[in-house]
C-alpha cells in the first residue's frame, strides 16, 4: 500500500478541520479551538466519537454550550486540582452516549495532555494548516469544474499536496515550533510576570 500524501491527510481529516472551523465561526480563538479539536481527536482514538455527531450539530445555542465545557475540560486539564470545581459536562456526556464524564478527565490527565502535545505536534500541523486547506479546496474546485467541462484535461495535484505525509517529519525538531501544556499548583500562585521571566532567560 502506498504511503498517503498531504492530499490524502487533508481529505481524511475534513470532519475534523470541518469541527475546528465551527468553532472558530462561533468565536473561539484559532489556539483555542485547535487544542479543543486535537481533544475530540484523541478521544475518538480511544473510542469516544463525538466528532461525526458534532460537525452535524446547527444550533448555535448547543456549539456554544459545547465549547463551553470543552473549554472547561482544557482549563481543568492545564491545573493540577481544576477538576475539583467543575463536575458535569453533560452535552460532552451525552454527545458520547454516558461513556464519559468529567472524571474521566480527571483519572486519564497526564494521558490526556501528552497526548494532545502529541496530536498538536504531529497531524495537527496540516489538519490546522489554513494555507493547506486553500490550496486542497482550490484543488478540489479545480477538478469538479474539469469534471464538468466532460472532455477537459484534469488538473495536477499541487506539489505542496502531492508530497507524502511524513509522521516523523510532522513532528517539529526545533524546540520554538513544539506545543505544551503546563499545569501550575493553586497552592503556590505565581505571577504572570514571573511566568514570562522563566521562559524568556
Amino acid at each position: 500500500m502506498a504511503p498517503p500524501t498531504i492530499k490524502d491527510i487533508l481529505a481524511f481529516h475534513k470532519i475534523d478541520r470541518a469541527v475546528y472551523e465551527k468553532f472558530t465561526a462561533h468565536g473561539m480563538e484559532p489556539t483555542m479551538a485547535r487544542n479543543a479539536v486535537a481533544l475530540l481527536m484523541w478521544l475518538e482514538q480511544v473510542g469516544i466519537d463525538m466528532i461525526s455527531q458534532i460537525v452535524q450539530i446547527i444550533n448555535p445555542t448547543r456549539i456554544f454550550t459545547l465549547i463551553t465545557e470543552v473549554d472547561a475540560v482544557l482549563c481543568c486539564l492545564r491545573q493540577e486540582d481544576g477538576f475539583s470545581n467543575y463536575t458535569e459536562i453533560p452535552m460532552m456526556t451525552s454527545l458520547a452516549r454516558n461513556s464519559l464524564d468529567i472524571r474521566f478527565f480527571n483519572f486519564h490527565k497526564d494521558v490526556i495532555v501528552r497526548g494532545l502535545a502529541y496530536i498538536l505536534d504531529g497531524i495537527g500541523r496540516i489538519v490546522f494548516d489554513d494555507h493547506m486547506y486553500e490550496s486542497l479546496h482550490a484543488y478540489e474546485a479545480n477538478v469538479k469544474a474539469a469534471r464538468a467541462r466532460l472532455n477537459g484535461a484534469m488538473p495536477s495535484v499541487p506539489l505542496g499536496l502531492a508530497e507524502l505525509y511524513n509522521p516523523a517529519a510532522a513532528v517539529p525538531s526545533i524546540e520554538d515550533a513544539r506545543s505544551m501544556f503546563i499545569t501550575f499548583s493553586k497552592g503556590f500562585p505565581i505571577r504572570r510576570e514571573e511566568i514570562m521571566e522563566h521562559f524568556n532567560e
